[in-house]
Formats: C-alpha cells, sequence, structure tokens
C-alpha cells in the first residue's frame, strides 16, 4: 500500500511535462498524436522471467514495420534484482524513452492504472490497445494469497521460481483501465496469458475496450510470435483481430508440426500435438450485453438441469482449465448444444454468434495439467463446429469444497447481475 502511494504521490505532484519517475532528463516534451498507442503489460516478475528476453527481441524485430505514428510502448517488471521496472517506447529495434520506474508489484491494479495514465500522457493517439502479458486462469477470484486466479502472479520479491502470489481480479482490472483512460474505451485488450477468453471475465471488460481477444485455454509459454503480431496491433481494418489471430495461431501450428520441436512441445508423447495449435477467439463487446440476455433466457429453459443436483451434462463437454482435479471453464457453445432444446439453442446462437466475431478452434493444445492432457484425448472426437473458444463457469456441487467456493464467488462478476445463478440455488 505504501507503495502504490508512494508512485501516485510521484505523478499527481509533477507538472505536464515534468518526469515523474525521476530521470534527469526527460525525453518526450510534446507529443504529437499518433494513429494508435499499444501498451504491452509485462508482469513477468514470476517463472515467465525466462521468457521475456525473446519476447522483447521479437517486439524489436516488429517494430520495424511501424511507423512514426505507430507507438508500441512496453512497462515491464520482471523478476530481477538488477532491474529496474521501466517504461519504454519500443522504435525501429531498439528502446527509446526510456524512464525507470519505483519497484512495484504489476498485478497491482493501481500500478496498471498509473502506467497506462502516463502512457497515453507521454504517447497520446486517436486510439489505443492494450497487451496483458503474464499469468492468468480466467474468471477465477479471490483473496491476494490465493494463487490461482485471474490476471497477474507477481513474487513481490524478484524471485522467479513460481507464478506468484499476487494477483489481479477482474473486476480490479476493469476499474483500472476505465479510470486510467477516463471512460475512453481502449480499441482491443489482447490476453497474452492463458485462459484469458472467458465470458465472465469478458463481460466484465465490456466498457474498457470494443474487442477482447485471447484463448480460453493455456498458451505456450513464449506466447505470440511478437515479430509477426506487432504490426497486426495498429491495423485499422474493421476485422483487424482475424489477422492477429491467425498470425498466432499457425505459427504455432506450424512450431507443433515440426519434428525437431516434439521433444520441447508435447503433452503425453513427442508429436502428438502435431496439427494441434491453440484456440482463440475474438469477442466484440458491444454485444455482449446482448448475449448476457439470451444466455439467461436459455438458462431458464433448461432450469432443471442448472439448478442443485440438476442433470446438467457437462462431463462430455470440453473443458479448458482444470485446478487439481477441478474441472471447469467449459465450451459454453458446447454445454448449450448438449443441454437445450434444439430450437432454444439456435435463437441463442444467433446472438453468440455476432458476439464471437472469430473464432479458431484445436481440439488439443500445450498444458501443464496431466487430468487435462488425458481428457484432450476424448476432445479430438468433438467437432470443432461446435466449440465455440469461448469458456463459461457452471456451477457445480463438485466446487463446494474450493477454496474460495466458485459457486459463491462467481456472484462478484457482473455477468452474474444477468445470469442470477443464485436463482437456481446456486
Amino acid at each position: 500500500m505504501l507503495l502504490t502511494i508512494s508512485i501516485l504521490t510521484m505523478l499527481t505532484a509533477c507538472s505536464k511535462y515534468d518526469d515523474p519517475f525521476g530521470n534527469e532528463d526527460p525525453k518526450i516534451e510534446d507529443p504529437e498524436v499518433a494513429e494508435r498507442t499499444v501498451l504491452v503489460y509485462v508482469a513477468a516478475e514470476n517463472n515467465l522471467d525466462y521468457y521475456l528476453d525473446y519476447d522483447l527481441e521479437e517486439m524489436k524485430v516488429g517494430s520495424s514495420q511501424l511507423g512514426d505514428d505507430q507507438n508500441l510502448v512496453i512497462y515491464v517488471n520482471r523478476a530481477d534484482t538488477s532491474s529496474t521496472p521501466y517504461m519504454a517506447r519500443v522504435y525501429r529495434g531498439n528502446l527509446v524513452d526510456k524512464v525507470f520506474m519505483p519497484e512495484a508489484i504489476a498485478a497491482d491494479p493501481t500500478v496498471l492504472s498509473l502506467v497506462l495514465n502516463k502512457t497515453c500522457e507521454l504517447y497520446p493517439a486517436k486510439s489505443y490497445g492494450l497487451v496483458l502479458w503474464g499469468h492468468c486462469s480466467g474468471w477465477l477470484i479471490s483473496d491476494q494469497t490465493w494463487k490461482t486466479k485471474a490476471y497477474g502472479g507477481s513474487t513481490g520479491d524478484n524471485t522467479k521460481e513460481s507464478v506468484g502470489k499476487y494477483w489481479m481480479n477482474y473486476p480490479d482490472l476493469a476499474d483500472a483501465i476505465y479510470s486510467a483512460m477516463k471512460g475512453d474505451k481502449l480499441n482491443f485488450i489482447f490476453g497474452d496469458c492463458c485462459n484469458f477468453a472467458s465470458i465472465e471475465a469478458a463481460y466484465e471488460l465490456r466498457n474498457v475496450a470494443d474487442y477482447i481477444i485471447g484463448s480460453p485455454a493455456e498458451i505456450p509459454d513464449k506466447g505470440a510470435p511478437y515479430d509477426i503480431c506487432v504490426q497486426d496491433f495498429f491495423l485499422d481494418d474493421t476485422d483487424f483481430y482475424r489477422q492477429l489471430i491467425d498470425h498466432y495461431y499457425y505459427y504455432w501450428q506450424d512450431v507443433y508440426n515440426r519434428s525437431d520441436k516434439a521433444y520441447i512441445y508435447y503433452n503425453m508423447s513427442p508429436g502428438d500435438l502435431a496439427g494441434y495449435s491453440v484456440p482463440l477467439v475474438a469477442i466484440k463487446s458491444s454485444e455482449l450485453e446482448n448475449l448476457a440476455a439470451a444466455t439467461s433466457n436459455l438458462l431458464s429453459t433448461i432450469s432443471d438441469k442448472v439448478r442443485r443436483n440438476g442433470s446438467l451434462d457437462l462431463d462430455s463437454t470440453l473443458y479448458y482449465a482444470c485446478y487439481i482435479k477441478f474441472r471447469h471453464s467449459h465450451d459454453m457453445n458446447l454445454v448449450f448444444k448438449k443441454n437445450a432444446a434444439v430450437q432454444d439453442y439456435l435463437t441463442w446462437k444467433a446472438f453468440f454468434e455476432k458476439t464471437v466475431c472469430y473464432a479458431v478452434h484445436s481440439a488439443n493444445w500445450l498444458s501443464a495439467n496431466r487430468y487435462l492432457c488425458y481428457d484432450m484425448e476424448d476432445f479430438v472426437g468433438i467437432p470443432g463446429s461446435d466449440c465455440g473458444s469461448v469458456s463459461m463457469f457452471f456451477p457445480s456441487s463438485k466446487y463446494d469444497y474450493t477454496s474460495p467456493d466458485w459457486n459463491k464467488a462467481i456472484g462478484q462478476f457482473q455477468w452474474n447481475d444477468v445470469i442470477h445463478w443464485e436463482q437456481y440455488g446456486w
């Protein structure tokens, strides 16, 4: 808390052109308004620090394709006692305008808000994008001591042997962005982290970004191929997300198809990921409220199944995450197709297809969870057209003993203000 207050004091005490981080020679004095500024927010004070240098080099390569009116900005907080957190612009293969910042916890929403606000001040633009680099576990929510939830994963002590103990819940993430942007929407949020594409998280972020892009599943440690994808962040096409997703998907499909990579990237045996990649999706936030209302209506038609002790079939549906033995984050399109009446499902699906503007499916993906890896053998038989690549949490009595109680924690999301799981006994 004291650290957050000190950073806030440093920022608010400065005039417009003062350097808030104590550097003697501010690099930017009267910045021109660019077409777009994209901030890559790197929460690497954890075991992902091993892959950061690789991604930074890719970003430098990718920046060579950008124009002077396109700002790629990075905030880096890594697990290195000799490296101070910093902000910089990645420009034509170099880090320029570099400013060092106080030690902080990247998973603190106040830090994110301050960094994003400072990015907009130093690099004003007509539109903005945000890339979240780090760990993520979908919608899961808890207090600061629970290690498997939400976004971030900061150890807080510059070590890199764990996923971290400090995390940012999605309601706090949304509030941080809203505060920094002063109510203006980002053009997109791209989650280069695991399990980002959950319907609960997307709905929480609907008022701060036009598009939510990411994977409902785990992603490889190296994440996006930034040397290829950086230019996609700046496309002004209305369907820019297609190129970003395709570049990501086909890059990893190519890696998994290479025999010389089989010994690195596999689940149960070398080569078993050949032909597969990473499920990815782009969600249009302006359609999310309509989808929420349609989902509430559809649930009411299967109320007998979704109630406690009901007969909702989750066992035979694809799921994207597993904590210990608790399977969760099921593919929402597949669950409803299996459990709802045909016409009711088709009525709902029309809203789903307006919301999910682009998706690519993969029946297998790289996973660190052995229970999930075993179950992936069954996923191969599920038609890709049945899978929407968006996850959703469905309460179950098997979660009663989770800590915290997931069946109750889901109620902290705005998604539940429409769904109202409590009306079904949860």
